[in-house]
C-alpha cells in the first residue's frame, strides 16, 4: 500500500529518523490499520524543518521510503493572510514533488481548510489514487465560535463540502457529524486513542481529596473558564476536592486569573500539553471524574475513552457527540445547555451525588471499563483497514 497522508504536522526527516509534532501511528497498529512493514511508500504532506524538535520520534526515515512534502511553516499571526501563504507554499511543494506522489494508492486527510486546495491539485497528479477525507470535529462551527466571523464559517463549510465531493469516500467520527454534513459517499468510522493494554481491570473507588480532571484545549468552545467556579462551589459544600487541568490554549491566563481570584491556587494543578500517553493515564489514575463543559457540538472526544479505560465516570454537557457515547447514569452524566450559572450548578450537583454515593460511583466505573473494551485502537484500526482495502482493491 502506498499512502499519502495530509496533515498540518511539522516534520523532521533523516535517513533513519522521523520526528512529528503530532502522533502519526502506533507501532502495533500502524497507519489506518496497516502495519508499517505493509506500507510500500509513505508520503507525508505537511511542514518540514531542518532542526530537530521535541516531538513524536519514529526510528524510520527516508531509507524506509518515507517522504516529507511541504515548506517550512509560516507562523499564522495574521489568521487569513498567513494561512493563504502557507497553503500556496504547500501547493508549490506538492507540484515540485509530483513524481513522488503520482503512484500513491490512497490520499488520506483529516479535514482542515488546506485540504480542499490540496485535493484539487492532487487529483490530476495522483490519478489512480482513492481519496478519503475524515471529519473528526465540527470544524466550521468551532472556528466560528472563536472568530465570530460568518464569512469564515461559510468558507469552511464550502471547503468541507467540496473536500467531501472530491473524496472517493468521506469518513465521519460520529453520527452527529454524518447527519449534519454527510453525503452519499459518507460513512461513520470511529476513532480511538486507547489500546487494549491501557484498560484497567478493577473499578475505581472514591478518594480524598476527590479529584476532578479536565483534558483538552483551553479555548472558548471547551468552556474551561467554568472549571474553577465548579471547583469553588463544590469546595463550599464542605468537600475535600481538587482539580487537574491538562492542556493549553489562549484562555490559560484567564483561567489562572480566575483561580487566583477564588483563592484556589493550592487546589489546582496545571500540566500544560502532555504528549506522553502514559503520563495522561497516570493523571487519570490519580483522578476521580473527567469534566467536559463544552458549549459547541463536537465529534466524539477521544478523551472520553481514555477516561473510560481507567474507570473514570464522565460528566459532560449534552452535545451530540457525547450522547452517542454516554448513557446518563450508566457511564456518567449529561448536563443540559443553559446559562453558565445553571451549567455550573448541574455539574456541582452531579459531583456531589457521586461523592455521597460511592456504590453508584463504583458501578459507573465498572461500566466504563467494559465500555472501553468496545472502543479500542485495535478494534477501530481493523475497521479502517477493511474500508481502505475495499476502497482501493475493491475487496
Amino acid at each position: 500500500m502506498k499512502i499519502c497522508l495530509i496533515t498540518k504536522n511539522k516534520f523532521y526527516l533523516k535517513k533513519d529518523l522521523l520526528i512529528s509534532n503530532g502522533l502519526l501511528w502506533y507501532e502495533e497498529t500502524g497507519i489506518l490499520g496497516f502495519k508499517f512493514e505493509e506500507i510500500e511508500k509513505l508520503v507525508l504532506i505537511g511542514f518540514k524543518t531542518n532542526e530537530k524538535f521535541d516531538g513524536y520520534i519514529y526510528s524510520r526515515g527516508s531509507e524506509n521510503k518515507i517522504f516529507v512534502v511541504g515548506p517550512e511553516f509560516r507562523e499564522e499571526r495574521r489568521y487569513i493572510l498567513d494561512r493563504l501563504i502557507n497553503i500556496f507554499s504547500t501547493l508549490k511543494e506538492i507540484w515540485k514533488n509530483r513524481e513522488i506522489l503520482k503512484d500513491v494508492d490512497l490520499v488520506f486527510a483529516p479535514f482542515f481548510e488546506y485540504v480542499v486546495f490540496e485535493f484539487l491539485l492532487l487529483k490530476p497528479i495522483c490519478k489512480k489514487a482513492k481519496f478519503v477525507v475524515y471529519i473528526i470535529g465540527d470544524y466550521p462551527e468551532r472556528n466560528y465560535q472563536k472568530k465570530k466571523n460568518l464569512f469564515l464559517k461559510t468558507f469552511l463549510k464550502i471547503a468541507q463540502w467540496l473536500s467531501i465531493k472530491l473524496s472517493s469516500e468521506s469518513w465521519f467520527i460520529s453520527q452527529y457529524l454524518l447527519k449534519k454534513y454527510g453525503s452519499k459517499n459518507s460513512v461513520v468510522v470511529r476513532g480511538s486513542s486507547i489500546k487494549e493494554g491501557n484498560i484497567i481491570n478493577n473499578a475505581k473507588k472514591i478518594t480524598s481529596p476527590f479529584i476532578l480532571v479536565f483534558i483538552g484545549r483551553l479555548e472558548q468552545d471547551k468552556n474551561p473558564l467554568l472549571l474553577p467556579i465548579i471547583l469553588k462551589k463544590v469546595q463550599e459544600k464542605g468537600f475535600d476536592i481538587s482539580l487537574k487541568i491538562v492542556g493549553d490554549g489562549p484562555l490559560r491566563e484567564n483561567i489562572i486569573e480566575k483561580i487566583n481570584q477564588l483563592n484556589l491556587d493550592k487546589n489546582v494543578d496545571f500540566y500544560g500539553w502532555v504528549k506522553d500517553k502514559e503520563k495522561i493515564f497516570e493523571i487519570l489514575d490519580e483522578s476521580n471524574v473527567l469534566l467536559l463543559p463544552s458549549i459547541v457540538g463536537e465529534g466524539t472526544p477521544l478523551v472520553f475513552f481514555e477516561a473510560f479505560s481507567r474507570g473514570l465516570p464522565v460528566i459532560s454537557t449534552k452535545f451530540p457527540g457525547a450522547t452517542e457515547v454516554i448513557t446518563d447514569g450508566v457511564n456518567g452524566y449529561l448536563v443540559d445547555y443553559s446559562t453558565d450559572e445553571d451549567i455550573v450548578n448541574q455539574f456541582v450537583d452531579k459531583i456531589e451525588f457521586l461523592i455521597k454515593n460511592p456504590e453508584i460511583y463504583e458501578q459507573i466505573s465498572k461500566n466504563n471499563i467494559e465500555k472501553a473494551k468496545e472502543w479500542t485502537l485495535e478494534e477501530f484500526s481493523k475497521v479502517q483497514r477493511e474500508r481502505v482495502i475495499k476502497l482501493v482493491c475493491g475487496k
